[in-house]
């Protein structure tokens, strides 16, 4: 049976694709980008890269950031950050078959940022990010392309899958130190938001919802679409809480109340969702403008 993924390695550093696939996946040794030497021809100027170290406590620290210049300056310009990055993960396509552009790599950037911060398992240093200018093909385009990406970085040794139930319990803790997640979600003005969003896996029918968002607290409202099988990047406790609701035919029985955007849209999808982006106001723009 052929390998699912072909990968190769030169001097410290790991090439990953997928046959038939546009997708490739870099794990390159940070001393190897600072010396100009990363072991592969990177074919693609527009990236997305994520930037890893450990710091003393042991506790993973992340960056991501985007570039379209390729690996020129911006991978290795966020010593600022963090001091002791020891590897670069670089998201990217085959150049000749590719949609990464300004706007995709800006709005995967974003995903990135959220899905990190979502997981509590990371230290990210990313401040905010925004999901940019990508239209509906794009942002279609990039979910299915994160979903066996999440899957390729999990074998390189980045786990941007699973959630730290230990974590979850620990958020109000680490919230109230860092302050950016909690003053994120406390923009967003109370009132009903929507959902709609077009999933391949289910013949490119639509999952639609409703959230309501009240002094802070966010409840995914009774009639909500929920997806009857579920995808990649589905955190645990999103699971755990989908298994115990009420559903009956794809569709929420009960108001749910969850932690964030994105758990909403998680919830309805069934896999991993940037909820900043999915969510809509009753004029249609993302929830995203009330972060800027």
């Amino acid at each position: 049976m052929a390998s699912k993924y072909i990968i190769k390695y030169n001097d410290g550093a790991v090439e990953m694709t997928k046959p038939n696939s546009t997708i490739l996946i870099y794990k390159i040794p940070y001393t190897n980008l600072k010396a100009l030497n990363p072991g592969f021809v990177i074919p693609n100027l527009f990236i997305v890269y994520i930037l890893f170290g450990k710091n003393a406590r042991g506790k993973d620290v992340l960056y991501v950031g985007k570039s379209k210049n390729g690996l020129a300056n911006r991978p290795t310009a966020h010593d600022d950050k963090y001091a002791n990055w020891s590897a670069c993960y670089i998201l990217t396509q085959f150049k000749e078959r590719t949609f990464f552009n300004d706007g995709t790599i800006q709005y995967l950037e974003d995903v990135l940022n959220h899905r990190i911060n979502e997981l509590n398992l990371y230290h990210n240093t990313t401040l905010t990010t925004s999901s940019g200018t990508a239209n509906t093909d794009d942002v279609e385009n990039c979910d299915d392309y994160l979903a066996e990406v999440y899957k390729m970085l999990d074998i390189l040794g980045l786990d941007l899958i699973t959630n730290s139930e230990e974590a979850e319990a620990e958020k109000d803790v680490e919230e109230s130190e860092r302050g950016y997640r909690a003053s994120d979600r406390a923009k967003i003005p109370d009132g009903i938001y929507h959902f709609a969003r077009k999933v391949k896996r289910f013949g490119n029918t639509f999952l639609r919802g409703e959230m309501r968002v009240k002094s802070g607290t966010f409840i995914l409202l009774k009639g909500s679409d929920v997806a009857t099988e579920t995808g990649i990047g589905l955190s645990s406790i999103i699971d755990e809480k989908r298994n115990r609701a009420k559903v009956e035919d794809g569709k929420l029985m009960e108001d749910i109340e969850l932690t964030s955007p994105s758990a909403c849209g998680e919830f309805i999808m069934g896999a991993s969702c940037n909820g900043w982006d999915a969510w809509k106001t009753k004029s249609g723009e993302p929830i995203d403008c009330y972060r800027k």
